[in-house]
């Protein structure tokens, strides 16, 4: 994929995910208006949350480590070989996901019991209800991920991108259409929502030439090699979710209100990575798996190179911005009702120091998809279990000085922990990876954002201070703030003669 092509997918896929986004926040306003926060909505919330922890981490692992195997056959054996593969592959994931989803069903109460152990009465049996009806979303997620792999590794990354949008209409049209509404009712709705992630794939991979076969060959080493290699994976991603779980054990012993400040800059943290950072390494990894099947070091470094560069344009600035703006960030999106100033400013401190990690883990994920590339998952797990320990440690550090701040930050320190990591160790294993031009270029890019930030804290220092006390004097500073001083960073940044940069500066002016 040129330059060229590549700025215009991440361009669109970060088109479609910040509607995916707003879609979302939509979809949350919608259902908290019908249904409020009640016994219900609790119950609903835990049973649709069941199944992606029975098999979200499987499912992603299995995606995760497919597209290097599929490239490989693309490349070897052509694409009706890649298909077949393909089938084999999705048909043993899906009988897996079945059997998941049966055990998953008949042991529902148990499960719910595990997961919700203060629920009682109808709650529980509530629960327990809708946990039998989500649990079909088990089967759903693997088809889904079987159909986003082989459509990333043919590099078509529009219908995977869309399956965000297609989760929330069923639940928007059942709000807002239908009268009588009811939890079960929603239910449904949310399941319809995640067959429709599997349905908007189908007419895309069936313009690529693929056809269901049913047939299964256990002795194929291809599936064999995706079982060794996606272990790693599922103990990688189960380490880097116990980061979450140490912040939250860590802060329950802080002040109220602690725990779901940092959930909520958690969330705003999540979707700025989301819409940004994931374009971009989502299409540059079937990118790097090519490369390393065709043995072609140059190009694999090159990519990886322009995907970091990438990441540094984008997530940089993102990072100034955020620490500048968190204040009025947080007041937008959250100051209203109940959520007073004591828990705006709390938000606030810990989306800063969130925030200043949030770059590392753009780098971090696509070192990681350098390494999946090469067949290697075990040194990414390593490394994020060694980050797991920088994270502890700084807790029980910092925290005890910066209270909430110390959590926030040392979840950034450790993600900086595993980025270094992971660099060190692919430049070891790829013999170099032309690092001064990284950090050259990563050098221009913060002088650039820190202009940027010295523009945005003028402009804050002329606004009347009464401004913030309102949700529309923050909306104004924000947009205000955030326009200048995304035009100063063009500016600055096109002056600075980044590559990187400068062609995505050059298709946003061509549209």
């Amino acid at each position: 994929m040129s330059q060229s092509k590549l700025v215009k997918s991440a361009s669109i896929l970060m088109i479609i995910t910040l509607i995916s986004k707003v879609v979302g926040f939509f979809r949350d306003a919608l259902t908290a208006n019908a249904f409020g926060a009640t016994y219900s909505t609790d119950a609903y919330n835990m049973a649709v949350t069941i199944p992606n922890i029975l098999f979200a981490t499987f499912s992603l692992a299995i995606a995760t480590t497919f597209i290097p195997i599929l490239t490989e056959s693309l490349k070897t054996k052509g694409k009706e070989e890649m298909f077949d593969f393909a089938n084999n592959i999705m048909n043993v994931i899906t009988i897996i996901s079945i059997i998941f989803g049966i055990v998953g069903w008949i042991f529902a109460d148990k499960i719910v019991f595990l997961m919700a152990p203060k629920f009682s009465g109808e709650t529980y049996n509530l629960t327990v209800f809708l946990t039998k009806l989500c649990i079909i979303n088990i089967v759903f997620m693997s088809l889904n991920s079987g159909f986003t792999a082989i459509l990333q590794t043919l590099e078509d990354f529009l219908a995977p991108s869309l399956v965000g949008i297609m989760m929330n209409l069923p639940i928007i049209f059942y709000i807002l259409l239908v009268p009588n509404k009811s939890i079960f009712g929603l239910t449904i709705a949310t399941i319809i929502g995640k067959l429709l992630e599997v349905l908007i794939q189908i007419p895309w991979v069936l313009k690529h030439g693929y056809r269901f076969k049913f047939f299964i060959n256990l002795k194929d080493e291809r599936i064999k090699r995706i079982l060794i290699l996606v272990i790693p994976v599922i103990i990688g991603t189960g380490v880097n979710q116990l980061n979450a779980i140490v912040d939250k054990a860590i802060a329950s012993g802080l002040r109220e209100g602690t725990i779901s400040a940092l959930d909520y800059a958690t969330k705003v943290n999540g979707m700025v990575y989301s819409v940004f950072g994931m374009a971009v390494i989502t299409i540059v990894y079937p990118m790097l798996s090519q490369a390393a099947t065709n043995h072609d070091l140059s190009d694999y470094k090159g990519y990886l190179n322009k995907a970091v560069n990438s990441i540094n344009v984008i997530m940089i600035p993102t990072t100034v911005g955020l620490v500048l703006l968190n204040e009025p960030i947080i007041n937008v999106i959250f100051r209203h009702g109940a959520f007073d100033d004591v828990a705006a400013n709390m938000t606030s401190t810990a989306l800063i120091y969130y925030a200043l990690g949030i770059t590392f883990y753009g780098i971090r994920d696509v070192l990681s998809r350098g390494f999946y590339a090469l067949n290697d998952t075990k040194t990414p797990m390593i490394n994020g279990a060694i980050g797991v320990i920088v994270n502890i440690a700084c807790n029980l550090i910092i925290t005890r000085y910066m209270g909430i701040g110390g959590v926030a930050l040392s979840t950034s320190i450790a993600a900086v922990s595993t980025t270094l990591l992971l660099g060190y160790n692919l430049s070891k294993k790829v013999d170099g990876l032309n690092s001064k031009n990284m950090i050259y270029k990563g050098l221009k890019i913060l002088m650039a954002s820190l202009i940027m930030g010295v523009g945005i804290y003028l402009i804050n220092k002329m606004l009347p201070s009464n401004m913030m006390s309102t949700n529309l004097g923050s909306l104004i500073i924000l947009v205000v703030s955030g326009i200048l001083g995304i035009l100063t960073y063009i500016f600055i940044i096109y002056k600075l003669k980044v590559e990187e940069a400068n062609e995505i500066i050059k298709k946003l002016i061509k549209k």
